[in-house]
């Protein structure tokens, strides 16, 4: 029979029951985009009779309402509970105390030394300094002189041997002394290391040995995506590397477990929303003229990011608001934001609690951000549950390259093997190599797929706003990548082109990726001046404009580029735009937008013309550049 119980508060019982210390093997970790849950495994031969179970080394960062515990036998579990082992604890506190009070006694002693070794350079000086030893008035006798500079030789000589070996006294010291803290740093991060113990009371039928599965949700560890996007050339497929950028500070190892990646997120409110009845209400001329103007103010744009500290764990729950206003939003889970903006906006300003305020330019991209911790003293460490990690590290685990987010990669990591599960509403990736994942915080990035895509590249440029073609590449049925929103590093033609951001908020089949500029392909607009003019008839002006825009191709290859322009379009009867000329274009009529669609071949130009007249009263003035 097989038994499954969650917690619940624990019965306490008047007669005394055996405990029964049991150890358990942690075998799989399911990791949430914020939160995990852990499964120990264990078997132990339990008598008849009522017994106090008691498995320990478990995590102080436990969801006690998430525990549960799986028993096969005949056995009844009466009640299960969780409770911090306090003698673990005051050992661990003790063992602190004790390196503390070493690192203490080595920096008082590193301070007497170097005073001595401040003593000795004065003596030095002084001997240096004493040179006129007879004075201007006494004449000293060869053996006298003699003797004088012996003593001076001898004395300084002694003097330099005494500096060396305070010198060399000093330095094994700060050796030791490093050790110490490096060792204090370590003890601080795994202060509440497996302190917990899940006891449960079960009534056992008959002496058996029972197998016993046990699961709990920890809070204090996740998981995000990144991508390395890597084009070579316009005309080959395009390489989409996806990883997992894995991270905890649970309280307990995580060493040689099988690994599960889930997009599912426990701390999400699962709870349908309810639509409440719509009252109307009449609003006054001051919120009415309010609304109007927030509503005209200027385009609206969306500025995105991800907002880390300064080890690169994301920070869920971080302000982000536009700098100024109050308009702004938070990080989600994994330290994403996105801020509608009306407007033109320049700068952000990021807060969060125990962080410093940290104010950045808004992009026109993506934009990656990391706070630093407020700083805390030696002593506020001491009693911090799970501490901090200092950098990144590389390194291996059983089957699996883990790569530190800061190392440079050395050579091309090989993708695990990775099974990909739907579920109703999450999808899992099944590491099937054994993976050690540490508790100290730092970042494990984990390679788990690389695909090359079959892609349509196409440049955009806008020269009247940018001078620039930017590279994007569209891909068909990309619902068929089991890919999530995350943060892209781009690389075209093996150059690192910076960060973006994989938005999969589309309804289309088709997704675009920008890879930003492409600095081989030239765009130049130029106003004509010998076909733009000024004439005056009557009580109206009308100016001329004629613009040539010209596209390089200076590549090795054909490329197809969307080249846009727009005609001004008049707000009032008295202004009138005509003459429009767009040689093989397409206008839009509603936003009197140009577009071309061009393929330039290797090492060749395309021109085209854009002209248009403005008609309007010669006292007033329009801006038309």
């Amino acid at each position: 029979m097989q038994l499954c119980l969650f917690f619940f508060p624990f019965t306490l019982l008047a007669q005394s029951v055996k405990r029964v210390p049991v150890e358990t093997k942690m075998e799989q970790v399911t990791v949430f985009m914020k939160g995990a849950q852990v499964k120990r495994t264990a078997k132990q031969m339990i008598s008849a009779g009522k017994q106090e179970i008691v498995f320990t080394g478990i995590s102080t960062d436990i969801e006690k309402q998430s525990v549960q515990v799986k028993a096969d036998g005949k056995l009844t579990i009466l009640s299960v509970k969780v409770q911090r082992d306090f003698l673990k604890e005051q050992e661990v506190r003790e063992e602190i105390k004790t390196v503390q009070t070493k690192h203490l006694q080595l920096n008082e002693k590193i301070t007497m030394t170097a005073k001595m070794l401040e003593v000795f350079k004065q003596e030095e000086t002084m001997i240096i300094k004493n040179q006129d030893i007879g004075g201007a008035t006494y004449a000293l006798k060869p053996d006298e002189l003699r003797q004088s500079l012996d003593f001076q030789r001898a004395r300084l000589t002694e003097v330099l041997k005494q500096q060396m070996a305070l010198q060399k006294e000093i330095e094994e010291m700060e050796k030791e002394r490093n050790k110490l803290s490096n060792q204090l740093s370590e003890m601080n991060k795994k202060f509440d290391l497996s302190t917990n113990e899940i006891i449960i009371l079960a009534d056992v039928k008959e002496s058996a040995t029972v197998p016993f599965e046990i699961t709990y949700l920890v809070q204090k560890a996740g998981w995000y995506p990144t991508y390395n996007i890597r084009v070579k050339d316009v005309v080959s497929n395009l390489q989409l590397e996806m990883n997992a950028n894995v991270y905890q500070t649970s309280g307990e190892n995580w060493n040689n477990i099988k690994m599960i990646l889930s997009t599912g997120n426990p701390n999400e409110n699962n709870s349908r929303p309810l639509i409440s009845p719509w009252m109307l209400y009449y609003v006054d001329a001051q919120m009415s003229n309010y609304m109007k103007q927030w509503q005209i103010g200027g385009a609206d744009q969306m500025l995105m990011g991800r907002v880390t500290d300064d080890k690169g764990i994301p920070v869920a729950g971080a302000s982000v608001v536009i700098k100024g206003t109050t308009q702004g939003t938070v990080t989600d889970a994994n330290g994403f934001y996105k801020v509608k903006a009306n407007g033109n906006v320049q700068s952000l300003v990021v807060s969060s609690v125990g962080y410093e305020s940290y104010e950045f330019a808004a992009g026109k991209s993506f934009v990656s951000v990391a706070i630093k911790p407020m700083n805390t003293s030696l002593s506020e460490v001491v009693v911090v549950g799970y501490g901090t990690s200092d950098g990144y590290l590389e390194g291996k685990a059983s089957g699996v390259q883990i790569r530190g987010a800061s190392s440079p990669k050395k050579e091309k990591s090989i993708p695990l093997q990775v099974v990909t599960t739907f579920q109703p509403i999450t999808t899992q990736y099944e590491i099937e190599e054994i993976t050690t994942v540490n508790n100290d915080g730092k970042m494990n990035t984990i390679s788990i797929n690389e695909t090359s895509i079959a892609a349509y590249y196409e440049y955009y440029t806008a020269p009247k706003l940018d001078e620039a073609a930017y590279l994007t590449a569209k891909i068909s049925n990309w619902q068929d990548l089991n890919l999530i929103p995350g943060e892209t590093n781009l690389f075209f033609e093996g150059t690192y082109l910076g960060k973006s951001y994989l938005d999969l908020a589309t309804g289309s089949d088709t997704l675009s990726l920008s890879l930003g500029i492409d600095k081989g392909i030239t765009v130049k607009r130029t106003l004509l001046k010998e076909f733009s003019n000024k004439k005056f008839l009557g009580n109206n002006r009308t100016d001329y404009r004629q613009f040539e825009i010209t596209v390089r191709n200076n590549k090795n290859v054909p490329v197809n580029i969307i080249v846009e322009d727009q005609f001004p379009i008049s707000t009032m009867k008295e202004i009138e735009v005509d003459d429009l000329k767009y040689d093989a274009a397409k206008l839009n009529e509603d936003t009197k937008v140009v577009t071309w669609s061009h393929t330039i071949a290797p090492k060749q130009a395309k021109k085209m013309e854009l002209k248009y007249s403005v008609k309007y009263p010669k006292e007033k003035r329009l801006q038309l550049e």
